[in-house]
């Protein structure tokens, strides 16, 4: 019996690090036989520092690249376990600049020379690199991590929606879905006030329009957030308030109904997109950026310290509405490769 251990930060009842796992464990079942493979997640009291019960080490999905995490891919290589890096990320909240062409210009994550090195053997060690988008990867290529870096996205787009019998129907409203929630300030521009009255003005135009809103919520902590931006937009006709965190099948079922999202966290857009809905991204990190650059989106980008936010919130809104067919046909496509580089380590033996 070969035992596989799944590394990611599950345990906690947030919905995008859960579902990630899920799908995961849904790829195993599939492809591993039960009677040769055993998977254990490490939930909250999983030992990882004592990798010995192990034979191969998985740093699952997530924003995994930090100390911690590259600590038990390193252990893993220096122990001699079979690694695969399924689809981890940076994350920051420290600015960024790109090029017109959406090529990293600087990016700074804070790591000392020691992490830099063990990302280079980790590099050189694992089966399979993969990374959320090309922004993880151009830095990872250029700081030397190289050999079997690959962009395969994210285990979100793995996820289709569930088949309803009001597929394909016209909706009798236009219902815009929106995510919002916190991090704490820990964001571009370190002001979620400032953030939350832009949404809420861009939200009151868009009643103004003849939209319907539907607020809906991704992790507990975020019901406080989202009680207060219902209070502001103050459109209670027009305004669904959803508190409940539902499982991905049911959130994904009300999103494909929408005409469009607009998102704080990153699994609301990976949850959008994965079920053919434009979203608006809210980019409040590093993470948001490199999502949206891996769909070849970032026309859909609204990082959270930009100038005149609610203004630009409702110019993306037109674009995403305006031009939601070839949007979705863009992401359906991105989709099916992501698919694909998503299951390479199961179909390939890797595990």
């Amino acid at each position: 019996m070969r035992k596989i251990l799944y590394v990611g930060w599950i345990g906690f009842n947030n919905l995008g690090d859960e579902l990630m796992w899920r799908v995961f464990e849904q790829l195993s079942r599939k492809h591993l036989d039960a009677k040769q493979f055993q998977v254990i997640p490490s939930l909250p009291g999983v030992d990882l520092v004592d990798l010995s019960p192990y034979d191969t080490i998985v740093l699952g999905g997530g924003s995994l690249l930090v100390p911690g995490y590259v600590d038990v891919a390193y252990r893993a290589v220096k122990q001699q376990k079979r690694l695969v890096i399924w689809r981890s990320g940076y994350d920051t909240q420290e600015p960024v600049h790109l090029d017109s062409a959406g090529r990293l210009l600087d990016a700074r994550f804070g790591e000392s020379e020691k992490m830099l090195q063990m990302l280079r053997d980790i590099g050189r060690h694992a089966l399979f690199f993969g990374v959320r988008g090309p922004l993880t990867y151009q830095y990872l290529q250029e700081t030397g991590v190289g050999n079997s870096l690959k962009i395969s996205g994210d285990p979100g787009m793995l996820l289709l929606p569930p088949r309803t019998e009001n597929v394909g129907k016209k909706n009798e409203q236009r219902v815009i879905g929106i995510n919002w929630g916190t991090s704490y300030n820990r964001i571009y521009g370190k002001d979620e006030a400032a953030v939350e009255d832009a949404l809420a003005t861009a939200a009151r135009l868009l009643v103004e329009d003849g939209y319907k809103l539907y607020l809906f919520t991704m992790w507990r902590p975020d019901r406080e957030a989202n009680k207060r931006l219902y209070k502001k937009i103050g459109k209670p006709e027009q305004t669904t308030l959803d508190l409940d965190v539902h499982d991905h099948a049911e959130m994904m079922r009300r999103l494909q109904k929408m005409e469009a999202t607009i998102n704080f966290k990153l699994h609301a857009n990976v949850l959008s997109a994965a079920c053919g809905t434009p979203f608006v991204c809210l980019a409040y990190r590093f993470k948001c950026l490199d999502f949206t650059h891996s769909l070849e989106q970032s026309e859909l980008t609204v990082p959270t310290d930009e100038r005149d936010l609610g203004a630009r919130i409702l110019s993306r809104v037109k674009y995403a509405t305006e031009y939601k067919d070839t949007i979705r046909s863009n992401m359906a496509e991105k989709q099916r490769q992501m698919i694909d580089n998503l299951k390479e380590p199961f179909v390939q033996g890797w595990l």
